[in-house]
C-alpha cells in the first residue's frame, strides 16, 4: 500500500475541505428534522425558540471541539463559523452564550483565550442581524465569495450602503486575522489555529471559513424558499377549492327554492317543512369551515338532501339506495364533493322517467384508492349534460385536491341509466398508492 505524505499547506487544505463538508453535512441533517426545520424558516421567534434552535446547533458545535481537543481531529473544530451564525440567525445573546459553551473543551485544556474570542465570534454575528434591516441579504449569502462581493458592490453603488454580505466577509476577516495572531504570538498557543507554512495561507482559510458560513445558509434558504413556494401553492390552491365549493351553493339553494315555491300554494306543509329542512342544511353548510369531511358525513349531508328531493316528487318516485364499505366510512373526501352527481342524477335521470327510479350509491375501499358510484336508472346523460356546471366542478375540484390521482368516470347506457364514479386516494398527496 502506498503511503501519501502531506505537506504542512496540504494538510492545511485538506482539513478546511473536510470542514466545508463537515459544515454542509450538518446543515443538511439538521434541515431534515421538522423540529429544527421550524425553528429554523421562522423570520421571527419567540426567546424560547431562539435558545432551542442555538442550544441543538451549539451542541453539535461543542461536540466538535471537544474531539478536536480529545482525538486532534481538526476538520471538526467549526467554532469560528459556528458560533457567527448561531448569532447571526439567533441574536447577540444566544451567539456570545453558545460562544461561552463551545470553547469549554479548549478552554480546560489550557488555551484561555478561546473563551473571549468564541463569545467575540458570537457577538459578531448578533450584531449584523441587529443592524441589518433586510434579513434576506444574509439569509442569501453564497459560499462562494466573488457572489457576495459582486452583489455588494452593487448595493451599493445602488443605494450608498453597505449590505450585510459585506458586513460578513469582512467580520471573518477579522475573525480570522485575529485568531491566526493570537495563536501564533502566544507561547503556548492560547488558541487553536491551523498551523501553516506560508503566509498566504491565511486568504485560503478566510476564504473557506466564508464557504461554512455560506454553505448552510445556502442549503437553508433553498429550504425557507421551498418552504414558503409551497406556502402560496397550498394558499392558492385552498382559495381555489373555496371558490369552487361556493359555486354550488347557491346552485344547490336556487333549485331547493323553486321547490318551496311550487308547493307554498297546493302543499304549504310541504313547503313549509322544505323550507325547515333547507334552514338546518344551510346552518350545517354556513358552519362547515373544513375543505375535507369523513365520507360518512358527507352521505349524512346526501341523505338530507334527498329527503327534500324526495318531498319535492314523491318517495313514489325517488327510491334511494346505499351500500358502503366498513372502511370506507372514515377516508376524508372534499366537502360536497358528491352531491353535484347526486343532483344530476335527480334532475337529468330520475326527475325526466314518468315511473321515477332508483338512485343508488356505492363506495368500496379498494387497498389504496376510494371509489364512490352514483348510479340511476333514469334517462341517461346526452353529450351537453356530460359538461355541464355541477360535473365540471367536480371535476376541477377532484384536480384541485388531487392532481391527476384524482378520477371522476362517466358510464350511459344506451337503454337508460347512467353512473358517475370518483376515484381518489385514500391519503391525499400519496405516491404510494397502487392501482388494484
Amino acid at each position: 500500500m502506498t503511503r501519501v505524505s502531506l505537506t504542512g499547506d496540504q494538510l492545511v487544505v485538506f482539513i478546511l475541505f473536510f470542514k466545508m463538508g463537515i459544515m454542509a453535512a450538518v446543515a443538511v441533517v439538521l434541515v431534515t428534522s421538522s423540529f429544527f426545520k421550524r425553528l429554523l424558516l421562522r423570520d421571527r421567534r419567540t426567546e424560547r425558540e431562539s435558545w432551542q434552535f442555538s442550544l441543538i446547533f451549539g451542541i453539535l458545535l461543542l461536540a466538535g471541539t471537544a474531539v478536536r481537543v480529545l482525538a486532534g481531529y481538526e476538520g471538526l473544530d467549526l467554532s469560528l463559523s459556528g458560533t457567527f451564525l448561531v448569532g447571526l440567525l439567533a441574536g447577540m445573546a444566544q451567539g456570545s452564550s453558545i460562544g461561552a459553551l463551545v470553547s469549554l473543551p479548549a478552554v480546560l485544556r489550557g488555551e484561555w483565550a478561546a473563551l473571549p474570542f468564541t463569545v467575540l465570534c458570537g457577538l459578531a454575528g448578533g450584531i449584523i442581524r441587529r443592524v441589518t434591516a433586510r434579513r434576506e441579504e444574509f439569509w442569501d449569502f453564497s459560499p462562494l465569495p466573488p457572489n457576495n462581493v459582486l452583489r455588494s458592490f452593487k448595493t451599493f453603488r445602488a443605494e450608498r450602503r453597505i449590505d450585510a454580505r459585506a458586513l460578513i466577509i469582512v467580520s471573518i476577516l477579522i475573525l480570522e486575522l485575529v485568531r491566526t495572531g493570537v495563536a501564533r504570538w502566544t507561547t503556548p498557543s492560547a488558541l487553536f489555529a491551523l498551523r501553516m507554512d506560508h503566509s498566504w495561507m491565511v486568504l485560503v482559510v478566510w476564504l473557506s471559513t466564508l464557504a461554512c458560513v455560506g454553505i448552510p445558509l445556502k442549503i437553508w434558504h433553498n429550504t425557507r424558499v421551498e418552504e414558503m413556494l409551497e406556502e402560496q401553492r397550498m394558499a392558492t390552491v385552498r382559495a381555489r377549492f373555496e371558490a369552487l365549493r361556493s359555486q354550488i351553493n347557491p346552485h344547490f339553494l336556487f333549485n331547493t327554492l323553486n321547490a318551496a315555491t311550487s308547493c307554498i300554494w297546493t302543499e304549504p306543509d310541504k313547503a313549509r317543512w322544505i323550507l325547515v329542512k333547507l334552514s338546518q342544511i344551510l346552518r350545517r353548510l354556513l358552519h362547515g369551515t373544513e375543505d375535507f369531511v369523513p365520507l360518512s358525513k358527507e352521505l349524512e349531508f346526501i341523505d338530507d338532501y334527498l329527503s327534500l328531493e324526495e318531498a319535492r316528487f314523491g318517495k313514489d318516485k325517488i327510491r334511494f339506495e346505499k351500500e358502503v364499505d366498513p372502511r370506507a366510512f372514515d377516508v376524508p373526501v372534499p366537502a360536497m364533493i358528491l352531491q353535484p352527481l347526486v343532483e344530476n342524477a335527480v334532475k337529468h335521470g330520475i326527475s325526466r322517467k314518468r315511473e321515477g327510479g332508483t338512485i343508488r350509491i356505492d363506495a368500496v375501499r379498494e387497498g389504496d384508492w376510494l371509489r364512490v358510484s352514483i348510479s340511476d336508472d333514469g334517462m341517461g346523460f346526452n353529450g351537453a349534460e356530460r359538461t355541464g356546471i355541477g360535473l365540471s366542478n367536480v371535476r376541477e375540484r377532484l384536480q384541485v385536491a388531487y392532481g391527476v390521482q384524482g378520477s371522476l368516470e362517466i358510464a350511459s347506457a344506451s337503454g337508460g341509466g347512467a353512473c358517475v364514479s370518483v376515484r381518489i386516494p385514500v391519503e391525499r398527496g400519496s405516491e404510494h398508492a397502487k392501482r388494484p
